[in-house]
């Protein structure tokens, strides 16, 4: 039997560490698909394709191998999860993922990939688009205050933060997310949400894995 958790949720929510640690909780694999779309691209990036050209990334995904596993992010094999985290990435990833081409292209890859096992899924179109079936969809928010501060911590540590400007940026991507015409930002249908401004890790992995067990044991 294999099963999907779908975890959307606008950026800094929470839900790729909520998404990891569950899937590790519960011995599934862990999709980050956001690690895809900065892979496509960097991919962009080293072949002088403009992030605006959907149809000529879209086309270089179909010439080239993408891939995450374990945490890892491969572009045709070569290791690029170090070089896919450097602050121009998640910026470019946005606006990659605007296209319908390289949508389409991805969820090809995205449903792929969880065929070959249980699967907690993170990204913004899972339980709408990717996995409209899983057996769990939850849909991630937190205050924008507070996710500015993590992603401060996050790209610049140990520095003074800046969060007014974290805060617009995220305001920038939120609406990009979400006003974006191919599988925008939002909740699924069903989905169950957890807003996680006062909740520790820990509090959000053990939420999310005990909704599975219920959901799971009511399906048999």
């Amino acid at each position: 039997m294999v099963d999907v958790i779908a975890i959307d949720g606008p950026a800094a929510s929470g839900k790729s560490t909520t998404a990891r640690l569950t899937a590790a909780s519960l011995g599934f694999c862990y999709l980050d698909t956001g690690a895809m779309y900065r892979t496509a691209a960097l991919l962009a990036k080293r072949c002088g394709v403009s992030f605006d050209d959907g149809h000529a990334v879209s086309r270089l995904m179909s010439l080239h191998e993408i891939a995450v596993r374990g945490g890892r992010a491969t572009l045709d094999g070569e290791d690029v999860s170090a070089e896919i985290r450097e602050p121009w990435a998640g910026n470019a990833a946005s606006i990659v993922s605007t296209f319908s081409e390289v949508r389409r292209a991805m969820v090809e890859l995205q449903r792929r990939f969880a065929a070959s096992g249980s699967t907690v899924a993170e990204g913004r179109d899972m339980g709408t688009v990717v996995f409209p079936g899983a057996v769990l969809k939850v849909f991630i928010v937190a205050d924008l205050a507070i996710r500015a501060v993590r992603r401060c911590r996050e790209t610049s540590p140990g520095a003074v933060p800046d969060v007014a400007a974290q805060a617009e940026a995220l305001l920038k991507r939120d609406r990009r997310d979400r006003e974006r015409s191919d599988s925008p930002l939002r909740p699924a249908p069903g989905a169950w949400w957890l807003d996680t401004t006062l909740l520790g890790i820990r509090e959000q992995v053990d939420m999310v894995v005990a909704e599975y067990r219920r959901r799971r044991a009511e399906l048999g």
